[in-house]
């Protein structure tokens, strides 16, 4: 058992945990960015809780890294619908992704935090914006979308695909999909940002072919998950 300083800087909240408080087996206890913890489970600050996990190695050391997905656990956020247009109950508290690396057994630490970009669920005529998560090949998956029953004939999907480079969670890949239901225009964006190409395509869902133009990604710029921004903005 080793010992964690307990604060809520993680997600901006209050906490009364005593810094250089002694973590109690079975218990969770927020931590300082800067701080490790015996358990990844130790970085979910009090007011919030695990909402989804993925396990893989993303430094190529070995060990199993993880990234949770945190969502904050305010009762007002948990809305219920009184309009009766959409679905009847939604859970609008933000998320923010965290990564975590096991330095050794037993060590773990946060290494970059995504604070938007899972967007929130804060309207009940759209299906939540988070699909899911995995670790593949040393990166990290994450895959959004946008779909409402009112208010928007617009649909997208957007696939991000991150790798540790000794500093952050470097963008390396990005899917984006876009199409408007009512009139079927449709709009593909394919990045690699390891090779510097971006493909562009514009067209309609009945066509057979799309008009896929090629370019160059602009240089001197890195986005990474902590600097992402709100996802449903982001096209590569």
């Amino acid at each position: 058992m080793i010992s964690i300083l307990a604060a809520a800087a993680l997600a901006g909240g209050a906490t009364d945990a005593p810094a250089g408080a002694q973590a109690e087996p079975g218990v969770s206890m927020p931590v300082w960015e800067s701080e490790t913890s015996y358990r990844d489970i130790n970085f979910v600050p009090r007011g919030w809780r695990l909402f989804d996990k993925a396990e893989g190695d993303l430094d190529g050391d070995g060990r199993t890294d993880s990234v949770l997905i945190i969502q904050e656990n305010d009762p007002a956020k948990m809305r219920r619908n009184l309009d009766g247009f959409g679905m009847d109950f939604y859970d609008a508290n933000p998320r923010i992704v965290l990564v975590i690396l096991q330095d050794y057994p037993g060590q773990y630490r946060l290494v970059a935090k995504g604070n938007a970009i899972i967007p929130d669920h804060d309207r009940p005529t759209i299906s939540d914006p988070y699909e899911d998560m995995r670790i593949e090949g040393g990166s990290l998956h994450l895959h959004i979308a946008f779909f409402a029953n009112a208010g928007s004939w617009s649909m997208s999907n957007r696939q991000f695909q991150f790798r540790w480079d000794g500093k952050a969670m470097a963008l390396i890949g990005f899917e984006y999909t876009h199409v408007r239901r009512n009139t079927g225009e449709m709009r593909q964006t394919s990045v690699n940002y390891l090779t510097g190409k971006r493909n562009d395509a514009s067209g309609n869902i009945e066509d057979d072919a799309a008009n896929w133009v090629w370019s160059d990604v602009p240089k001197g710029t890195q986005t990474t998950l902590s600097t992402i921004g709100n996802g449903f903005e982001f096209e590569g």
